[in-house]
């Protein structure tokens, strides 16, 4: 029983945080997580653009002006038992929504696409969105016949215009057939079957994706061929990626548990698979993008696994500068002129999935301690679906039980021995 709450645990948050993140979260919302109404602190600048995004992972802005979001969904109906014995809650509650930027108004895309949640709440499906010229492309995570969905496997997928979508390059079977040195070597004991790509990016007509659990850049033709850039060594669960029209491309990692601050990092990748390490000392980054003038900026889900805690930060020097803190569980960024949009809570832990708004980023300092006043929203549309929460959020089995926050600190810790030991931590995020 405890293996299999540990194998659960490093697949909690496949889309970008790693299992002892998920443990914790987990805890914080049996407790109540200084959490006002169900919902996050929040940031210490911004707006809050819509609410009740479901476990929302990867945005882009599109050529229309609309931010994009791949939202990950909450699963289903249909149980679904993986070879190593993780029972899966499977359907298509996963989607894509567009948000107009100047109203907040939120349509649905493309509906009824894979999800797939493990029995704590935390669903995997769409991951990233990204437009070669004006067609919308969605990259699909846990796909595949490992994970209960034979017909769609992990990877990129053309989004039609009736919403339905179409497989143009088929990542699963090209990291079955093509493991990373970590994987063949055995030094990486957790391996996602497929792989478990977090984010994707265009340039030159071509894709560029980062996969979290095999840790490596992959270029992909519209035609679906798949080369690989680069390995990252280490297994430093690669998530976000950006670059310029030309040039280097950037990557940020999460980093293994016990998620120090050193071991967030940004890394530069040359075209030819070069890696430089640009900055450090955030833990858990899960994006970065160029913003305004050029600066590259990241960002970072928590610190010490806490809600408020989540921050965005830009390169200065060989280190990072604050800029907007306060942010719970963040999960994606893009900018519009200086303007930042952050996903916010895109693991619904605190509630459901927000997108905000932070003006005049190149001039924003954080307070000294993040803000927990309520923050003006926008009308958001209702989603299809309530968000994904935390199960068992009272005190455990009968009035005054077992006390929730001691079980899962512990499996919390048993989690992070193993990845002390050699196991590898696991996205979605993921």
């Amino acid at each position: 029983m405890q293996e299999e709450e540990e194998i659960t645990l490093r697949r909690l948050l496949l889309f970008g945080v790693a299992a002892i993140a998920g443990a914790l979260v987990l805890m914080m919302v049996a407790r109540g997580a200084n959490a006002q109404d169900g919902a996050p602190p929040s940031p210490s600048a911004g707006t809050m653009l819509v609410d009740g995004l479901l476990q929302p992972r990867g945005t882009v802005v599109g050529p229309d002006g609309l931010i994009y979001i791949a939202e990950a969904g909450s699963g289903g109906d249909t149980e679904f038992v993986t070879d190593d014995g993780v029972t899966l809650h499977n359907g298509f509650t996963g989607r894509i929504s567009a948000v107009d930027p100047d109203t907040g108004e939120r349509t649905t895309v493309a509906g009824e696409l894979p999800s797939s949640a493990t029995e704590e709440g935390e669903a995997i499906g769409p991951a990233d969105v990204a437009f070669l010229g004006d067609q919308l492309y969605l990259l699909l995570t846990h796909g595949g016949e490992a994970w209960g969905f034979p017909d769609t496997p992990t990877g990129i997928y053309e989004v039609n215009d009736d919403g339905s979508i179409d497989l143009v390059a088929d990542i699963y079977e090209f990291n079955v057939d093509n493991p990373v040195e970590a994987v063949t070597s055995g030094a990486q004991q957790d391996v996602e079957v497929g792989g478990n790509p977090y984010s994707m990016m265009t340039r030159g007509g071509n894709f560029y994706v980062v996969d979290g659990n095999h840790n490596r850049l992959m270029e992909i033709t519209p035609d679906g061929d798949i080369t690989e850039v680069v390995e990252f060594p280490d297994h430093p669960v690669s998530t976000g990626i950006d670059a310029g029209s030309t040039g280097p491309f950037y990557v940020a990692y999460l980093g293994q548990g016990p998620f120090l601050p050193e071991a967030g990092k940004v890394v530069q990748v040359s075209t030819t698979g070069t890696i430089t390490e640009v900055a450090s000392g955030v833990p858990m980054l899960t994006d970065v993008e160029i913003g305004p003038s050029n600066v590259v900026y990241a960002l970072s889900f928590a610190d010490g696994f806490a809600p408020g805690t989540g921050s965005i930060v830009k390169v200065a020097g060989t280190s990072f500068t604050p800029v907007v803190a306060g942010l719970t569980f963040a999960t994606s960024m893009e900018f519009i002129g200086d303007t930042a949009y952050v996903l916010n809570d895109g693991i619904n832990a605190l509630g459901t999935g927000q997108l905000w708004e932070i003006e005049n980023i190149s001039t924003q300092q954080p307070p000294a301690t993040p803000t927990a006043a309520a923050s003006p929203t926008a009308p958001a549309a209702t989603p299809t679906r309530t968000g994904v929460t935390a199960p068992d959020t009272g005190t455990g089995p009968g009035e005054g039980g077992t006390d929730v926050t001691v079980l899962l600190l512990a499996l919390g810790l048993a989690a992070t021995a193993l990845v002390a030991g050699g196991g590898a931590l696991a996205l979605k995020r993921r």
